[in-house]
C-alpha cells in the first residue's frame, strides 16, 4: 500500500480503524488527545468523548464482552480513574480483543506528575507495547489486537509525547474483519465476585507465561549483534537515539516491554560484554534483568525521572568514553525570555481571576485552563492535586481546622465544567451528606480547553459534532445538594466583583457560584477590539496586571523620555473587554473591526525609529 504521511497519535487511529475496532472511547488528555479524534475522521465505527476515563473504560468493556475489537485511549493520569474497572477485568477471559493507548509523560511536559505505566501492565497481567515511530505506533497496535485474541487479555500500548507528536512515513496493512461474536452469558468471565473471580483469578494466571513462551520464540523484540563490547537493551525513542549515537553497538530491541523474553535476554547477555538498560523513569527492565540473575548497568547512569533524549544520552555516553562529546554550543535557553504560562487573550477565566485576585481569599484550583490563575500576576489557587480534587480538599481542610485558632472564614473550590462531570460530582454529594460548608466556584466556557478545545457533556456535542443532550450544571448541583446557585457571566467583571464579595465573603455556604463564558479560542465570538488613546493613559499598569498577551507598555511620541503608557496589538486582541472596564480613566476604547483608530502609534512602531 502507498505509505502515507501520519503523527504517532494518527497512525495509532489508522490502525484501530483497520483493525475493525466497533467501539473507541477516551477522555482527552495529552498526549494522546489526537488519537480519538483522528478516529472519528477516517472511520465510522462509533466514537465517544466519555466524561471520564473510568466511563471510557467500562464502555469500552462493554464492547469486548459483546464480543467485539474495542479500544481506549487516555493519559498515564487517566488509568488512575479507569484502574477500578480494569483490574478487574484483566481477570476475565475477554470475548472480544480490547487494546489501551496510554500516554506517559516523561519529564512532566504537560503533566501534573510522571507516572510509569509499565507497573498497571505487570500489576494487571497485561502485556504492553511501547513502539518508537509512527510506522511502529501503527504496526504496534495492529499487533497488539492480535495478541489480545489470541490470549484473551487486554493490551496496553504505551506511548510518550515525542512518539506521539512525531510525524513520519506509515505504510499500512490489509485491514481485519472481526465480526462481533455476541454476548453469552458466562459467570466465571463476566461476574466478577466470589466465588465466581477466584475461579477467573485461577484460570488467567498462566496467561503471562503463555504470552512470555510465544516471545520467545521470536516474536516481539529484535536480537541486533554487533561490536559484542557493549550490548544496549531499550525500545521506545531510545532505540534510535541509540542507534544513532552508537551505531557499532549490539541492541536488544523490546517491542512487547511486558513480559519480557527473559531467556532471549539471557542469550544476548551472554554474547556481549557489557549489558546497559536505557529506560524512562523505573527500573522495571533492569529489575527483571537482575531478578534473572543478568549484570547490566542502568539507574546509575540515568535518573528515575525526567526525559531520556539525544543530549542526556551523549552526555552519559561520552562519560563512559563509548563517544565523543557534543561540540561546545551556546545554550539557547539561558538567552530566551523566561514567561509564565498565561491566559490566552479573550480567555474568560482573566476576569474571574482579576476579580478573585481583590477579595484575597484561600482558592483550591482544578485541573484546566484556569490553572493557569497560580501564576503572577493573578496567584490565586493555592493548590492543585487532581481531577476533581479541589472540593474534597476544601471540604476537608475546612473541617480540619474549624474551631481553632487556624480556622479559615472562607475557602473556594475553582473548578472547571468537564472536570466536574469528570470526577468533581461525587465531592458535590458530600457537601450536603457530610454538611461541609465550604463554596463552589464551576467556570463554565463551554470547553475542554486546555487538551484541545474539545466538546464535553455540558455542550452536548459528541466527537464527531452530533448535538445530543447537554448538562444543565446549576440544575445538576442544586439536584446534588447545594439549593444556593447564583449564575454569573465570567466576562462582566463588575458583575463578578459583586457576587463574588456576596457569596463568597458575606454569605456562609455551602453556596456555588457558576460563571460562565465561552472560550475565546473555540469560538471567536469577536465583535470589537480594544485601544489605548495615549493622551488619557495615565500609566498606572491597572491593564497590566490582568495578564493579557496583547497589552504591553509602551513609550509615545511627545510623551517624556522614560515615560510609558500602555498599548494593545490590535492583532491580538479578542475583545474581551477586561482591560477596558480596570481602566480608571477609560483610556481604553473600543473599535469596531476593521476600523483604525485616529491615536499615534508608539514610538517603536513608526518608521522613524525602525530607521
Amino acid at each position: 500500500m502507498e505509505p502515507m504521511m501520519l503523527t504517532g497519535n494518527q497512525a495509532i487511529a489508522r490502525a484501530v480503524v483497520d483493525a475493525d475496532v466497533r467501539v473507541a472511547t477516551s477522555y482527552p488528555g495529552s498526549p494522546t488527545v489526537q488519537i480519538l479524534e483522528s478516529i472519528a475522521e477516517m472511520g465510522d465505527l462509533h466514537t465517544e468523548w466519555s466524561p471520564s476515563e473510568k466511563v471510557a473504560m467500562e464502555v469500552a468493556i462493554g464492547a469486548s464482552m459483546a464480543g467485539a475489537a474495542a479500544f481506549v485511549s487516555m493519559k498515564h493520569v487517566g488509568v488512575n480513574i479507569a484502574a477500578d474497572p480494569l483490574m478487574t477485568f484483566t481477570q476475565s477471559r475477554l470475548n472480544g480483543p480490547l487494546v489501551i493507548a496510554v500516554g506517559d509523560d516523561p519529564g512532566q511536559i504537560s503533566s501534573q506528575n510522571e507516572q510509569d505505566s509499565r507497573m498497571w501492565a505487570e500489576y494487571g497481567m497485561m502485556p504492553m507495547l511501547q513502539p518508537a515511530t509512527p510506522q511502529e505506533a501503527y504496526d504496534h497496535t495492529r499487533l497488539a489486537y492480535e495478541i489480545s485474541a489470541r490470549f484473551e487479555t487486554p493490551v496496553f500500548v504505551r506511548l510518550v509525547d515525542r512518539t506521539c507528536h512525531m510525524m513520519g512515513q506509515v505504510t499500512t496493512q490489509e485491514a481485519d474483519n472481526r465480526p462481533p461474536h455476541g454476548f453469552e452469558p458466562d459467570p466465571v468471565r463476566y461476574y466478577q465476585v466470589p466465588p465466581f473471580s477466584r475461579e477467573a483469578r485461577k484460570r488467567v494466571e498462566p496467561r503471562i507465561s503463555q504470552v512470555r513462551d510465544w516471545l520467545e520464540q521470536g516474536h516481539g523484540y529484535r536480537d541486533e549483534m554487533r561490536d559484542p563490547a557493549i550490548g544496549i537493551v531499550t525500545f521506545g525513542i531510545q532505540y534510535a537515539l541509540v542507534r544513532d549515537l552508537l551505531p557499532d553497538a549490539s541492541t536488544f530491541k523490546l517491542d512487547v516491554i511486558w513480559p519480557l523474553p527473559i531467556q532471549a535476554l539471557q542469550d544476548f547477555a551472554g554474547r556481549v560484554e557489557r549489558v546497559i538498560v536505557i529506560e524512562e523513569l523505573m527500573p522495571f527492565v533492569e529489575e527483571q534483568l537482575a531478578l534473572a540473575g543478568i549484570e547490566c548497568e542502568g539507574q546509575q547512569l540515568f535518573p528515575r525521572f525526567g526525559e531520556i533524549n539525544a543530549t542526556a544520552l551523549r552526555k552519559v555516553f561520552a562519560a563512559q568514553g563509548l563517544c565523543a562529546p557534543a561540540d561546545s554550543v551556546a545554550d539557547r535557553s539561558l538567552a530566551e525570555a523566561q514567561r509564565p504560562a498565561m491566559f490566552c487573550p479573550g480567555c474568560p477565566h482573566r476576569p474571574v481571576m482579576v476579580a478573585l485576585r481583590e477579595l484575597d481569599i484561600l482558592c483550591h484550583g482544578d485541573i484546566g485552563c484556569y490553572l493557569i490563575g497560580s501564576y503572577p500576576p493573578f496567584e490565586v489557587l493555592k493548590s492543585s492535586i487532581s481531577m476533581g480534587a479541589s472540593i474534597g480538599i476544601a471540604q476537608g481542610m475546612a473541617k480540619a481546622l474549624e474551631g481553632t485558632d487556624k480556622e479559615i472564614q472562607s475557602i473556594v473550590s475553582v473548578i472547571g465544567d468537564s472536570t466536574l462531570c469528570h470526577s468533581g460530582l461525587p465531592s458535590v454529594i458530600n457537601y450536603g451528606y457530610n454538611g461541609h460548608r465550604t463554596k463552589l466556584l464551576v467556570l463554565d466556557n463551554r470547553s475542554t480547553s486546555m487538551t484541545g478545545l474539545q466538546d464535553n457533556p455540558v455542550t452536548g456535542k459528541t466527537v464527531r459534532g452530533e448535538q445530543n443532550n447537554g448538562v444543565d450544571l446549576a440544575e445538576v448541583v442544586k439536584a446534588l445538594g447545594i439549593p444556593d446557585v447564583t449564575e454569573v457571566n465570567q466576562y462582566n467583571l463588575s458583575e463578578c466583583r459583586k457576587v463574588f464579595r456576596q457569596k463568597f465573603i458575606e454569605e456562609e455556604g455551602p453556596l456555588a457560584v457558576i460563571a460562565t463564558g465561552p472560550c475565546a479560542l473555540k469560538y471567536k465570538n469577536q465583535r470589537v477590539y480594544y485601544y489605548v488613546d495615549p493622551s488619557a493613559c495615565i500609566g498606572c499598569r491597572a491593564c497590566i496586571k490582568v495578564g493579557c498577551p496583547p497589552i504591553s507598555m509602551r513609550h509615545y511620541p511627545g510623551k517624556p523620555e522614560g515615560a510609558r503608557n500602555s498599548y494593545i496589538d490590535p492583532e491580538r486582541c479578542a475583545g474581551c473587554s477586561v482591560c477596558f472596564q480596570v481602566c480608571p480613566v477609560k483610556a481604553i476604547k473600543p473599535m469596531a473591526l476593521g476600523e483604525t483608530p485616529d491615536v499615534p502609534l508608539p514610538l517603536d512602531f513608526t518608521e522613524e525609529e525602525e530607521s
